[in-house]
């Protein structure tokens, strides 16, 4: 527009100007060079504006915002549109981003919810995150190599945190464990939580707390072990794998899932045996700092008392407890709106086994709402302590299920996963507070404490481990701010008649006895013992 008037300024200049003196030429002259100057002018700030508005256009908000807290070795990032890069702490990654490491390398990103995935070791895995509509987002890590550790915050129920491997799909939500992929064999395994996986294209089934799900191209098994979860199955399962696979001349994809169920239980009998003997030593000896029960900032700040030289990970990141016993960190998630319920664990590990051995529990909310919730907090606090409500009291400890329970399993179970579900009775609200701690025994022997922050709930549980045709005896003990204390006992039975089945599988069945048949037997052969 601004060119067509100059021409027609020009054009009327030029027909008043014909016949003109030279003078008068000159000026033509000077007119033309202007409107040259203006008609550069004008392309110049067309191309300058059109440079602005790209450079300033706001890009698409990223759907996954992870940043690297932690970096050992050689690791870098791939995009689809640049370079490897080498991933130094503070790094933001996004979706279409592929982490890569090498062998003794390791790599922790948090994501912007307060979870936490870490690779290990020789691996890569790619981010992709998608909108399955509005209000839905659909997370997806896909391992194509390597170890893979999640340590994943309960998800919206609208949300999906997916990761995947050639074969098999794992949906997560609230959980911890790990996925790997060792040549074609996949594994998952889970430390606590539950796990949705699917083989191919076959139906979801759960992998539950202390199980591991070992697939490839002969089938599928799920085992109960001990070291369910942990960094140091993940890496003895590469090191078994390869070696197997090495020594028969081929790929882990086609290892025999029944030879290699035998060597998993073998390298996890040695790991029991010290992982107990750990636990014995040391579980009594974490003592955390209480946490709030409402925070209105996306950040915790953790504190804890343990052994010196022992080894404290949460969330990926491992610290090597100080002289002064004193374990302290600080993690922070970049979403300011991923409110709800989150949970910190705890791993407490010698370098040679590990095991949770404390779970922080609190609840993200707005600042106002924290603000008014812990105030209301503190009153009821105020009011319980001015009161002399334990003498009125008259609590009882009531125990899931029955005081003695019979579990029937097959001949594969050896080390059966449970969970001790108890509460304390005829307490209502700030009544809680009037607990002083709750110590569960097993055979006589302490093997938790409830203290502290664990305190805030009347609903309590214990993730144990039974062993077949054995009886366990579990003793719960509350103690009383006033010094009283109620007790209850639990006694579990694991049974199993091999009599019935040929060959030890229960595939096997040689007679349609029925459980409780089963259970008379077992009984009257004497094959039930205390553990």
């Amino acid at each position: 527009m601004i060119v067509n008037f100059f021409f027609e300024i020009l054009i009327t200049r030029l027909k008043n100007m014909v016949g003109k003196t030279q003078a008068n030429i000159f000026r033509v002259g000077l007119l033309g060079l202007a409107l040259v100057f203006a008609v550069s002018f004008s392309a110049c700030g067309d191309s300058e504006s059109s440079k602005k508005e790209s450079l300033n256009a706001v890009p698409e908000k990223p759907l996954f915002n992870g940043v690297v807290q932690s970096v050992v070795g050689d690791a870098h990032v791939k995009t689809a549109d640049s370079h490897a890069k080498s991933l130094k702490v503070g790094l933001s990654v996004h979706e279409k981003s592929s982490i890569v490491t090498e062998a003794g390398s390791s790599v922790v990103i948090s994501v912007d919810d307060g979870s936490a995935l870490k690779t290990d070791g020789r691996s890569e895995m790619a981010i992709e995150v998608t909108k399955a509509y509005e209000l839905k987002t659909r997370m997806t890590v896909a391992l194509h190599h390597g170890k893979l550790l999640f340590d994943v915050q309960k998800q919206a129920v609208k949300d999906e945190f997916e990761i995947r491997t050639e074969n098999v799909s794992s949906v997560v939500r609230g959980t911890a464990g790990f996925i790997e992929n060792v040549d074609g064999l996949e594994i998952s395994s889970l430390k606590e939580g539950r796990l949705d996986v699917a083989v191919k294209t076959d139906t979801a089934q759960s992998v539950k707390s202390g199980q591991t799900l070992i697939a490839n191209m002969n089938g599928l098994k799920i085992l109960s072990l001990a070291s369910s979860g942990t960094l140091i199955l993940a890496r003895a399962l590469d090191s078994i794998a390869t070696g197997a696979a090495t020594e028969l001349g081929v790929r882990a994809a086609r290892l025999n899932l029944d030879k290699l169920e035998t060597m998993l239980l073998e390298f996890d009998e040695a790991y029991k045996k010290k992982s107990e003997a750990f636990i014995k030593s040391s579980q009594i000896e974490f003592k955390p700092k209480v946490l709030n029960e409402y925070i209105g900032k996306p950040s915790v700040a953790l504190e804890a008392l343990f052994i010196p030289g022992s080894l404290v990970s949460v969330l990926g990141i491992v610290d090597t407890i100080p002289e002064s016993g004193l374990y302290r960190r600080t993690f922070e998630w970049a979403d300011s709106t991923a409110f709800g319920p989150k949970h910190f664990v705890v791993n407490c590990s010698n370098g040679e086994v590990e095991y949770i051995c404390h779970t922080w529990h609190t609840n993200f909310v707005s600042a106002k709402m924290a603000e008014v919730l812990t105030k209301a907090n503190e009153r009821k606090s105020t009011a319980a302590k001015d009161t002399v409500q334990p003498k009125k009291l008259k609590p009882s400890i009531v125990i899931e299920g029955s005081g003695r329970e019979r579990i029937h399993v097959l001949p594969e179970e050896r080390d059966i996963p449970a969970t001790l579900r108890f509460s304390v009775a005829g307490l209502m609200g700030s009544d809680l507070s009037q607990i002083k701690k709750i110590i569960v025994k097993r055979k006589g022997v302490v093997v938790k404490t409830f203290a502290d922050d664990e305190l805030m709930t009347n609903s309590f549980k214990l993730p144990i481990r039974l062993k077949q045709n054995r009886i366990a005896h579990f003793e719960i003990v509350a103690t009383f701010v006033n010094g009283k204390k109620i007790k209850a006992r639990k006694v579990y039975e694991t049974y199993c008649f091999f009599e019935n089945y040929e060959d030890g599988k229960k595939s096997n069945r040689i007679n349609d006895m029925t459980a409780e048949e089963e259970y008379k037997n077992v009984v009257s052969k004497r094959l039930l013992k205390n553990e």
